[in-house]
């Protein structure tokens, strides 16, 4: 049977029996392949695949009936130019076995089928991790529904439709520029969940004129549409189409034209809505308009287009290649010539290629490789955040083994089983040596400073505010040096002063009256009330007195004013809390500074820092005065923010406060050594503290245990 000779290349045995194939395969003409050679599809219906053989293997399955392995090698290299040995017949018949073209017989033939069907079963909790992430649902039979829609359309296959929806697409370009404005200012409207809801349904449409366009064009060519249906790529429903038949057709242009025809088919449907939203009055027409083209234009472009996605990009790619199951067979060369680069193996290519074709395979599988790493770690993030914490983490680690930790564990596992067997060569040595290298800068607790953004401003700082309502009559320029208790501005206030004349006036009066009651016994009894009167009226002067004072805004502080408002104009009125300049006082400096949350235990007072000003000015010696107990919630230094173009990334909230994306702790710091450089109010910058030594790996540990412990509430 197939696994009986699961032997290697070199391996010398006896001539071996063949088992009859399948009587139900259908061998068929392929395309003629890129160096000349010609090439035949296997079709196995029972399971609606496809497999692509050369001129060895076709010369083999002709022979089969020969019926012994001997035989058929010999039969090759006398009838034909091919030079055909019992391990190549031996390594197709292994082929045969694992692809299931082989027809069992007998009841071991039984038992090897049943073995197979086992291990294929999976359990339910198996099957759940397996296809959580992408789950196919089959919905409808179209082969039917795409030939009479092809009676109807098929115009549309020929060469004046095409040249009469690039004019069209220039014309509704044309329009969309003239009115450029409107139609941007309406896709600025998509971002609300409004427009993300509108956008879907716009998105629902387009893909079904999508998936209609694969299945049309494949029947135009005569090939076969069993299914089309609906599959959830991350609980996301994603509508797909059967046209596996394509690989019938010898026409590499045909199978290119079914690759393209869903993106074909978005791009006439967005030329017609682009041209019908210039044209439309305001309304439900026109926003629907305006839905498909827009969401359309960008879909196509940044999803199917791309070829490191098995999209229609990605077999685009493989049939203009000429490369079938370009992906596999591009990642099974990577493997090979990582393992080549590092250790020197000496072991064969899995295939040859044209020296330049090899390197543009190379090149996909290697970029595809990387791309995976990304777009699996934010899978996993993603299926993190759509559940309660738990399961959040639980399908995350299951996305991070199978589908990032597996993958390099079993490529390791291959590494030492093929290494054992060699004897150590030059390059292994020098890997090895790199690989420890690199192991002990990640491993050995050589990194001791702990750096972060920071912001130089002075010791004491206030902004000065108006107290009062009032106009201003009198204010200092930038850079005036001013003392404790200095009126920095003065302001009046008519209204002020006369309501304190009245009050003034009304107190001298009710001093008259109580010196007249004393010496009048009639008014006697009334003297109380008028005192409480009095009383009254000075509490109130008072009150003014003070209010007039507060119209001088003083210096709390000695100190140097900067910043005064350029707008600010004697004889200009000014409402309460109106803010006017700052007061700084220069020759007392600090510097706050934030540093991640793994990196705050490093730290300890009195710790020994530098900071190097953003302008590259010389920097400035500083020791460490105190750290923060609790993480930074409310970002004050607005240079230091990303929306403000700093590096330290945060978010805005309702109200306008940055908010910290991760958490930060504010460290402050002082000049040490009369190391102060003066004169300098605020100058963002970078500060580097001495602290306990790390491992790069520790603090990448310690910021994912952070990480997962905050997230998960802990």
């Amino acid at each position: 049977m197939a696994g009986a000779v699961a032997g290697t290349a070199g391996a010398v045995t006896e001539p071996f029996h063949l088992p009859p194939l399948r009587e139900d395969l259908r061998l068929l003409p392929g395309p003629v392949s890129r160096g000349g050679a010609p090439t035949w599809t296997l079709h196995d219906p029972a399971r609606h695949r496809f497999f692509r053989i050369g001129w060895l293997q076709f010369e083999i399955l002709n022979r089969w009936g020969l019926g012994r392995s001997d035989a058929i090698a010999d039969a090759i290299d006398a009838e034909t130019t091919i030079r055909a040995t019992e391990v190549d017949v031996r390594s197709f018949l292994r082929f045969a076995g694992q692809a299931g073209l082989l027809a069992p017989l007998g009841e071991q033939g039984t038992r090897r089928l049943c073995a197979e069907a086992d291990r294929r079963r999976l359990s339910a909790g198996s099957w759940l991790l397996k296809n959580y992430l992408f789950l196919r649902v089959r919905l409808l039979n179209p082969d039917r529904l795409l030939s009479w829609l092809l009676t109807y359309i098929g115009f549309v296959y020929t060469r004046g439709f095409a040249i009469a929806v690039g004019l069209l697409a220039v014309l509704g370009l044309h329009l969309v520029g003239q009115q450029w404005d409107a139609y941007w200012h309406e896709f600025q409207d998509l971002f609300s969940l409004e427009g993300a809801l509108m956008v879907g349904a716009a998105l629902f449409g387009a893909k079904i004129i999508h998936e209609l366009g694969h299945g049309l064009t494949a029947r135009h060519f005569g090939c076969r549409v069993p299914a089309m249906g609906v599959a959830l790529l991350v609980l996301w429903p994603v509508l797909w189409t059967d046209t596996t038949d394509a690989w019938r057709l010898t026409n590499r242009r045909q199978r290119m034209a079914i690759d393209a025809a869903g993106m074909a088919s978005e791009i006439v449907l967005a030329v017609i809505a682009t041209l019908a939203w210039t044209l439309l009055p305001d309304g439900p027409a026109r926003t629907a308009a305006f839905l498909l083209s827009s969401s359309t234009w960008v879909i196509t472009v940044l999803v199917n287009v791309n070829p490191l996605m098995r999209f229609d990009g990605y077999y685009l790619l493989s049939d203009w290649l000429d490369v079938p199951n370009l992906q596999d067979r591009g990642l099974a060369m990577a493997r090979w010539w990582l393992r080549e680069t590092l250790f020197a193996l000496g072991d064969p290519p899995p295939e040859v290629f044209a020296p330049r074709l090899r390197t543009v395979v190379l090149a996909y599988a290697l970029a595809t490789l990387i791309y995976r790493f990304f777009l699996f770690m934010g899978i996993a993030l993603l299926v993190f955040h759509i559940g309660f914490k738990a399961l959040g983490l639980f399908l995350m680690g299951v996305e991070v083994w199978w589908f990032i930790a597996r993958p390099i564990l079993n490529e390791l596992r291959v590494w030492a089983r093929r290494l054992r067997a060699v004897r150590p060569r030059g390059r292994t040595l020098v890997t090895f040596g790199v690989f420890a290298l690199l192991t002990a800068l990640l491993v050995v607790p050589w990194h001791g400073s702990v750096s972060g953004p920071a912001m130089l401003r002075a010791g004491h700082e206030a902004t000065l505010f108006t107290d009062e309502p009032g106009r201003l009559i009198a204010l200092v320029s930038n850079g005036t040096r001013v003392s404790a208790g200095d009126a920095v501005f003065r302001l009046e206030s008519p209204a002020l002063d006369s309501r304190q004349q009245i009050v003034r006036a009304k107190a001298a009066a009710l001093r008259s009256r109580i010196e007249g009651q004393a010496f009048d016994p009639q008014n006697a009894d009334a003297i109380d009330v008028t005192w409480e009167e009095l009383a009254q009226a000075l509490a109130e002067e008072r009150s003014l007195d003070a209010q007039r004072n507060a119209l001088a805004v003083r210096a709390p502080f000695s100190g140097t004013v900067l910043d005064v408002v350029l707008t600010l104009r004697v004889g200009q009125w000014l409402p309460r809390r109106e803010a006017l300049a700052m007061l700084i006082d220069p020759s007392d400096q600090m510097v706050e500074a934030y540093v991640a949350e793994a990196d705050v235990g490093r730290i300890h007072q009195h710790a020994v820092a530098r900071f190097y000003p953003a302008n590259t000015e010389s920097p400035l010696n500083l020791r460490v005065t105190s750290l923060d107990v609790g993480s930074t919630r409310v970002l004050e230094e607005r240079q230091l923010a990303s929306p403000w173009g700093g590096p330290l990334a945060a978010r805005r909230d309702t109200a306008g406060k940055l908010i910290p994306a991760s958490a930060v702790y504010k460290v402050f710091l002082e000049p040490r050594d009369g190391s102060a450089t003066g004169g300098v109010r605020r100058m963002p910058g970078i500060v580097v503290i001495e602290g306990d030594e790390r491992s790069i790996l520790g603090g990448l540990y310690r910021r994912a245990v952070a990480l997962l412990m905050r997230e998960a509430g802990l």
